[in-house]
């Protein structure tokens, strides 16, 4: 039989039992659908928490206070240690910032400005310029901060004076030196939503309205990748169990292994539907097998070949498969993607609690991961009762009742 002949066999013999083709179809179809739709929600939820994690360069460390506060002091001793680059103080401070007499509460985030691309990697301006001093009485503003007003406005903002205040405590106003081009959400703050300010003014505003000098976090930036390891193993020495040192090269790596760990763990879970439906197709092919054998009998005789019977049954499976993937691809993204908007935003608590938004992703290696995976299992259930139909005798096959 020539290729064609068994593919117009095969939809013909599919064609003609169609209810018990769209049953068999539907259970690969449901399988397939509910593998697309968990693979990619699980992959647009770790890449929205990746890109949370993108705040942070692979050379910094967060030490986090567990007993007592850091000083100045601690700050000191930590930039002695060997690898160390520099040090800073995380402070963030939610204050009322006035921009053309409408007031909203912002964070006010202090950072080193030399340091701002290790902080906040790839942050760019859209308008101004980084604030030249520490202690320059200045402001960087976040993009929706600003994003409502005209063009032309946001760019005449630059040079102006803005008003910051806390409650009747406090009220400052320092220069607008940049706006910051769309950045999104950071592990220690929500750029677009936050007041960049140079480290020793932040400094300045957090005295002013806790008459301390104390803080919970301290952000350590290493001379190099290579020199993390060596940093937190002096860091841990010199504190032991009253701090906590967090590197982001490790948490990156982990937050890699727990991302693989669910995408393997929710496919294997979903898989099984697939696993299900194989023995569907292997009960109806069967059944087939069963109700052709005076077919398979009269094509023997007519010449076809062992392989040529298999080839026809095994297409049929193929067959089914194809569809159902095709269909229940496309709608089982359809369902991640309505599954994202009815859960809403992510939400990441703690102290620094944020939102982030989940955009269901099927990467092009998922897709063939489930495509390859379905064919594999479909044909292996339509293996033994092709090759039990390729098996019959011609002779008994033309005399079955």
């Amino acid at each position: 039989m020539r290729p064609r002949d068994i593919v117009r066999f095969s939809y013909k013999a599919m064609m003609s039992r169609r209810k018990r083709a769209t049953l068999t179809l539907l259970g690969i179809f449901l399988g397939v659908l509910t593998l697309t739709a968990v693979i990619s929600f699980a992959t647009g939820y770790g890449l929205a928490l990746k890109d949370i994690f993108k705040g942070s360069s692979m050379r910094l460390i967060y030490l986090t206070s567990r007993e007592k506060l850091f000083d100045d002091l601690d700050v000191s001793k930590i930039e002695e240690m060997d690898g160390v680059e520099a040090v800073m103080p995380l402070i963030r401070i939610p204050m009322n910032v006035t921009i053309f007499g409408k007031s909203e509460t912002y964070v006010i985030m202090g950072a080193d400005m030399s340091y701002i691309d290790d902080v906040f990697p790839g942050i760019e301006l859209l308008y101004g310029d980084w604030p030249p001093s520490p202690k320059e009485e200045a402001v960087v503003l976040g993009y929706k901060l600003v994003n409502k007003l005209p063009p032309d406005e946001v760019e005449d903002l630059v040079g102006l004076n803005v008003k910051v205040s806390y409650d009747d405590i406090l009220t400052t106003r320092p220069r607008i030196y940049g706006i910051v081009a769309p950045y999104g959400t950071s592990i220690i703050a929500d750029v677009d939503r936050s007041a960049l300010v140079p480290i020793d003014y932040a400094m300045k505003l957090y005295v002013k309205l806790t008459g301390k000098r104390s803080y919970t976090v301290l952000a350590i930036i290493a001379e190099d990748v290579e020199s993390v390891d060596r940093v937190v193993d002096q860091l841990r020495e010199e504190y032991g169990d009253t701090a906590f040192p967090i590197a982001m090269k490790d948490l990156q790596k982990q937050l890699d292994t727990v991302i693989n760990m669910s995408l393997l763990v929710l496919g294997a879970i979903a898989a099984m539907t697939i696993v299900v439906a194989s023995i569907g197709i292997m009960n109806a092919m069967y059944t087939a097998v069963t109700e052709r054998t005076r077919i398979i009998g009269v094509m023997r005789a007519m010449g076809a070949s062992q392989r040529d019977i298999a080839a026809s049954f095994l297409f049929e499976g193929v067959l089914m498969s194809s569809i159902a993937i095709v269909s229940g691809m496309i709608l089982g993204y359809g369902a991640s993607l309505l599954l994202a908007m009815i859960m809403g935003p992510g939400q990441m608590g703690g102290p620094r609690a944020t939102t982030f938004t989940i955009t269901p992703i099927l990467l092009p290696e998922h897709a063939m991961a489930i495509a390859g995976v379905t064919l594999l299992i479909t044909i292996l259930g339509a293996l033994p009762p092709a090759l039990q139909a390729a098996r019959l005798e011609p002779a008994k096959a033309l005399r079955f009742e």
